[in-house]
C-alpha cells in the first residue's frame, strides 16, 4: 500500500465496511494531501440520532482497515473553498429528503450521501445526473473488497462511469 497516493483535489464517494458485507458507512472525502482526505459525512453515535461532523475531520483513507472502496466521482475546481463546501455540505437536513421520500424507510449515512451528490451536482461541483446508478456502481466496488472478508485488499481506487 506504500506506493499508493490520493489524487489531490479528487472528490471521493468512500463506503467504509460495517463489517456485516452487505451495509456501509457512506461518506464523501476530499484529497487535501496525497495521503490525507477530508471525510464529509452524517454521523450517528446513538441510535437515530444524527449530526454532520464538524469540522469534516482528515482521514488517511489510505492505510484505513475498514475502506471497501473510494471512487472518484469529480474534482474540486480551483474556485472551491473547503471551507465552504464543508459549511454548504453541513446544511443538510438529517431527515429523509423530499427526493427519498417513499424509498428509504429512515434516515442513513447512504441517505444524507444521496443528498450531498444532489446538492453538488445541481451546484456543478460534480455532474452526477442519476444518484442510484452511482449508488449501485459505489455498492458493488465495496463488496467485491468488503474488509470483513479474507480478500480484502485494502483500498483500492476507482473512478465511476456514472459520475465526474
Amino acid at each position: 500500500m506504500s506506493n499508493q497516493r490520493l489524487n489531490v483535489g479528487d472528490i471521493l464517494a468512500v463506503l467504509f465496511s460495517r463489517g456485516d458485507g452487505e451495509t456501509f458507512h457512506w461518506a464523501i472525502c476530499i484529497a487535501t494531501t496525497d495521503k490525507i482526505a477530508r471525510k464529509y459525512h452524517a454521523k450517528e453515535p446513538i441510535r437515530d440520532h444524527w449530526f454532520f461532523e464538524r469540522p469534516a475531520p482528515s482521514h488517511s483513507i489510505l492505510t484505513s482497515r475498514t475502506v471497501c472502496a473510494a471512487v472518484k466521482i469529480g474534482r474540486v475546481g480551483p474556485e472551491t473553498n473547503l471551507n465552504n463546501l464543508e459549511q454548504y455540505l453541513s446544511q443538510i437536513p438529517m431527515e429523509i429528503p423530499a427526493a427519498e421520500v417513499g424509498f428509504e424507510a429512515r434516515f442513513s449515512c447512504r441517505v444524507w450521501f444521496k443528498e450531498a451528490v444532489r446538492r453538488l451536482h445541481q451546484a456543478r461541483i460534480i455532474n452526477c445526473p442519476d444518484i442510484y446508478n452511482l449508488e449501485a456502481e459505489c455498492k458493488a466496488y465495496a463488496q467485491a473488497n468488503e474488509a470483513s472478508q479474507a480478500s480484502w485488499s485494502g483500498y483500492l481506487y476507482h473512478v465511476s462511469r456514472c459520475s465526474a
